[in-house]
């Protein structure tokens, strides 16, 4: 970013900007090295250059930070609001993965809490595309299908099923050095273990998720989950 902003390079610098908001919340460390725009002037910013790729940043920081503090309402809300703003942006871009996967996580969380049919016909539809992308990287995206599904399991309370998902998404992301995602799955799995009366094993899980989302750097995030 000082690279950047040393040589004016504004476009790299903007977007940069909008991944470093999100590591300075999630961390809970201020860059005092960098002048860091807000997303409301980098918003600006977008709306005067009209440019799709940053207002897309924009976006999907402000949608990793409602996700992994798990306001998974807000994750629904901000995507319906791009989606009407941009319905042509972005669909191929390599972040829809990552979109799909917040999404994924929300609709079905959603679903559950709300028991409305239209969030788990969203949910079926990320595993399905989820699952697709597991079939031609098993390496990028193995673990997120298989949290998808175990979410999915869990929803229509075939818990049996639900369990060997989320132990299946651990492995595999803690083999394919996906440490937050790893973190992620534990976290879900002793949401589910608690929820479900399995009350040492799901502090056990989400004491890993604590100790992985510190080794990640995401202190706020681990002292909300504490």
């Amino acid at each position: 970013i000082k690279e950047a902003a040393k040589y004016q390079h504004n476009t790299v610098l903007y977007r940069a900007m909008t991944n470093l908001n999100t590591c300075s919340y999630l961390s809970g460390k201020t860059n005092v090295e960098v002048d860091v725009k807000s997303f409301d002037e980098l918003k600006s910013i977008a709306e005067k250059t009209n440019s799709a790729i940053l207002f897309w940043q924009i976006f999907m920081s402000q949608m990793a930070l409602k996700f992994w503090m798990r306001e998974y309402k807000d994750v629904v809300e901000l995507s319906e609001k791009h989606s009407e703003k941009h319905p042509s942006s972005q669909q191929k871009r390599v972040l829809n993965v990552v979109r799909t996967l917040f999404e994924g996580v929300a609709y079905l969380n959603l679903a559950r809490d709300t028991k409305q049919a239209k969030w788990k016909i969203l949910g079926e539809k990320a595993v399905t595309w989820m699952s697709q992308l597991e079939s031609m990287s098993k390496w990028n995206f193995e673990n997120k299908s298989k949290l998808l599904q175990a979410e999915l399991h869990y929803l229509e309370g075939d818990l049996e099923s639900a369990e060997a998902f989320y132990k299946a998404s651990i492995k595999s992301a803690h083999e394919h050095k996906f440490i937050h995602e790893e973190a992620l799955a534990c976290e879900l799995y002793g949401i589910f273990c608690i929820e479900n009366h399995i009350v040492d094993e799901g502090i056990e899980q989400l004491n890993i998720a604590l100790d992985k989302y510190k080794q990640w750097g995401a202190m706020k995030k681990a002292d909300q989950l504490q």
